[in-house]
């Protein structure tokens, strides 16, 4: 495994981050119990020391999963998990507002059996909620120590640059990380979002680094994405939110550049398409898996390396297109 720097801070956290999304649910993308914390425990041993998950995952079990998983461990985990997203039937329970945020800490470090988060993140923008109310009450967990850093997810770039001029000019606590959309058939955040975060000292820590799947090269056929794996039938993971990759010739035309470079490479095209995103300088990307054979396979990405032609070679069909991802 290898570890970084996480951003400005002194933090150290590995090249990869285990996304917990997928734990704590019967569907059949997910696992529960004994089979999530098999995964957890396959990261652990590979070196994962970096764990990515969010109050409404599960409505607090995935939560649960993890805080069970690393009693024992606590002190050499790197804890992130979300707040915003509703939690209940009040007007109240959902949301960046003070109330809401004081209430779901103290939920959320119930559920994962700590007495502090090394990263919370809010779980998008709130549009009805002051930023400055926000950052105050993150702020005062910051102070009584139930919270070590403070991070945030997909927005616009003004509006997190709104954020961090606001905690400049009131002494509010600081994003120290951008959980954003980005990977080799998403790059709209390089515009704005990303040059911002490396102008500030901020941790990219991107969430779906292999396009739901279709960088994967399972869903690749004649020459073109489509929505069911070659010879299995199965739907592509997350077909609805991600039928912006369908039926665009750019995206065609760079998973088929992808899928030949990995074989003449000798790795697979999910392992490239990470090591891309790790050639480009984000601290970690958030992987989600429930097989062990995947987990395994993503943390490989790390022994692949990309060379500045090889990344110009898969970039380069790739054209502009309406920003996505935030809401």
């Amino acid at each position: 495994m290898e570890y970084t720097r996480f951003g400005s801070t002194g933090l150290k956290v590995s090249r990869i981050c285990l996304g917990c999304m997928t734990f704590g649910n019967s569907a059949d993308w997910m696992v529960d119990g004994e089979d999530a914390k098999a995964v957890l425990r396959r990261a652990w041993d590979l070196g994962i020391n970096f764990y990515d998950t969010a109050n409404v995952y599960s409505k607090g079990r995935s939560e649960e999963l993890l805080g069970e998983f690393l009693k024992g461990s606590r002190d050499d985990a790197v804890i992130a998990t979300k707040v915003r997203g509703e939690m209940g039937p009040g007007v109240n329970q959902k949301g960046l507002s003070r109330p809401h945020i004081m209430w779901q800490v103290r939920e959320s470090l119930r559920r994962l059996q700590t007495d502090r988060i090394d990263l919370y993140q809010i779980h998008r923008w709130d549009y009805e909620t002051p930023i400055g109310e926000t950052l105050s009450a993150l702020t005062s967990l910051v102070g009584n120590g139930q919270v070590r850093y403070i991070g945030a997810s997909s927005m616009w770039a003004w509006q997190f640059a709104k954020a961090l001029y606001e905690s400049d000019m009131h002494g509010y606590a600081r994003f120290v990380s951008m959980q954003n959309l980005y990977n080799l058939l998403y790059r709209e955040e390089e515009r704005e979002m990303i040059p911002l975060c490396r102008s500030e000292g901020i941790a990219l820590i991107p969430w779906s680094p292999t396009a739901g799947g279709f960088l994967s090269g399972r869903y690749f056929e004649n020459g073109k994405l489509v929505t069911t794996e070659k010879d299995k039938g199965r739907v592509a993971p997350g077909t609805a939110g991600h039928a912006r990759y369908v039926g665009s010739p750019q995206a065609d035309e760079i998973v088929g550049r992808l899928i030949q470079m990995a074989k003449d490479k000798g790795v697979t095209p999910s392992q490239l398409a990470l090591a891309w995103l790790l050639h480009k300088g984000v601290a970690a990307p958030i992987i989600g898996t429930t097989s062990l054979q995947h987990l395994e396979e993503m943390v490989g990405s790390l022994s692949v390396r990309v060379s500045d032609a090889e990344a110009d070679r898969l970039q380069e069909p790739y054209s502009p297109r309406a920003v996505s991802g935030h809401s």
